[in-house]
């Protein structure tokens, strides 16, 4: 069983039992042992945090310590925590036999740093340890058959940051190069892996660039390659460089150095050296270069779409599918919701759709006398209420567990950019902000609960 809790660094106790670390005797050795790890990938989590915060869609596992039931264990995410304690309260490290130089540079990046921005930290609990480590093996162990995490390749992260020097080039080659289908999908298979650096460092290299007379520009935030010589004598420059790679010809390490680079390009044949019956050309995308006679794979035609709807630019709609009319303090607030332009507005539009949801899960408390603290006397979390009204509505059948799914998966799944904490980041920390598609999904999917707790308009 699990539960999302907001907890304070102070609340929070660093694994002695850390697998990354052995067992410790003290939060002190446990924090030492963390720094030492790699004290500069330390220092650089530490900035981050500073400048940045922590990642508005993960959460830190714990379970409550066996020495106080105030204080939690967090056996997912002691890196984060000792930079978040340390950043705190940097006398901490007077505690430690670290070396005094990385205690001062630690020191250092804790300057500016406002534990507010942070606080409440998002948590899951888990009832026992155990509990837990499966998903922590998840995180850990790599893919494990599609169930962990699946890194990124090469290629992937030049799209992400959008740099297309080498995937124009790829597309050029596949386009034009006269390979037939299982041929390129060999080849681009292999390139799409970690091959693609091999051609990556060929292309950005000074060797490369002047042999090929490749440029790299900035097009509207693009990283674009251009062309300056003869697109048909660079095709089967570049068709050889591709089939060594994909062949292993060459590799990383017979690429490791500038010199093996140029070594490579001067032992190409004479036709594919560069001379003077290579015409030099005006730079031109690679993009844009096709060769109608190519034999090179067709590109797929694309399936013909319907234009997609228009979407609602305002927060809500003005019609409703639930009551309005038995809370004025509902119907104002929804009125301002068919105010807020989500694209202009997306904070005030975040504050709006977060009251709408706290006033509805404290009238549906209060009708049907459901507790709002806990056994000890505290006050439990907004978060913790609206998942005791989705259960109370569920086993009284008032509306199905399919219909309140949406809200589950949105509103209170800690990792949803939606969720009721992310709604609560987004007024406390001033580096989170919603966006408007992930607003409209969360408007979306409260108007079940809405239906259920204010019946149907």
């Amino acid at each position: 069983m699990t539960e999302h809790l907001e907890l304070t660094v102070d609340e929070l106790l660093l694994d002695q039992e850390n697998p990354r670390l052995g067992a410790t005797e003290s939060q002190s050795e446990t924090l030492e042992r963390i720094v030492q790890w790699n004290p500069k990938y330390f220092r650089n989590l530490m900035a981050s945090i500073r400048d940045d915060g922590l990642d508005p869609g993960d959460s830190l596992y714990v379970v409550q310590s066996d020495g106080n039931n105030d204080d939690f264990v967090v056996l997912e995410g002691n890196r984060r925590l000792s930079a978040l304690k340390v950043l705190s309260n940097p006398d901490l490290l007077a505690g430690t036999d670290l070396p005094n130089s990385v205690t001062k540079s630690l020191i250092r990046e804790a300057t500016g740093f406002h534990l507010g921005d942070v606080e409440p930290i998002r948590c899951v609990r888990f009832d026992e340890r155990e509990e837990a480590n499966d998903w922590i093996r998840r995180r850990h162990t790599g893919v494990v058959d599609g169930e962990g995490r699946i890194g990124w390749k090469p290629l992937d992260i030049q799209r992400f940051t959008n740099d297309y020097s080498t995937i124009d080039v790829i597309e050029f080659v596949g386009r034009n190069a006269g390979y037939s289908e299982v041929e390129w999908e060999e080849a681009h298979t292999a390139l799409g892996g970690r091959k693609s650096t091999n051609l990556t460092r060929m292309l950005e290299s000074a060797a490369g660039r002047d042999h090929l007379g490749i440029s790299f520009e900035l097009v509207e935030d693009r990283k674009t390659p251009f062309l300056e010589t003869d697109p048909t004598w660079a095709l089967n420059v570049l068709r050889r460089m591709v089939d060594d790679i994909v062949s292993e010809k060459v590799d990383s390490r017979q690429l490791n150095r500038a010199t093996d680079i140029e070594k490579y390009f001067a032992e190409l044949p004479q036709e594919l050296q560069l001379d003077s019956n290579v015409a030099v050309t005006k730079a031109k995308p690679f993009r844009s270069l096709n060769f109608p006679e190519s034999q090179g794979i067709p590109p797929k035609p694309k399936p013909k779409r319907k234009a997609a709807p228009m979407k609602r630019r305002m927060l809500a709609p003005k019609k409703h599918l639930f009551d309005t009319t038995n809370s004025t303090k509902l119907g104002m607030l929804v009125s301002e919701a068919a105010l807020l332009n989500i694209d202009r507005l997306p904070l005030s539009s975040a504050f709006v759709l977060r009251a709408i949801v706290e006033l509805a899960v404290n009238d549906y408390m209060k009708k049907h006398n459901l507790p709002s603290q806990s056994p000890g006397g505290s006050e439990f979390s907004l978060a913790q209420k609206a998942s005791s009204v989705a259960d109370h509505l569920r086993s009284s059948s008032t509306v199905s567990s399919g219909d309140l799914q949406p809200f589950r998966k949105r509103l209170l799944s800690s990792t949803s950019a939606c969720s009721i904490q992310s709604l609560n980041s987004f007024v406390h920390n001033r580096h989170a902000l919603p966006t408007a598609d992930d607003l409209r999904a969360g408007w979306e999917s409260c108007i079940p609960l809405l239906i259920a707790i204010y019946g149907s308009a």
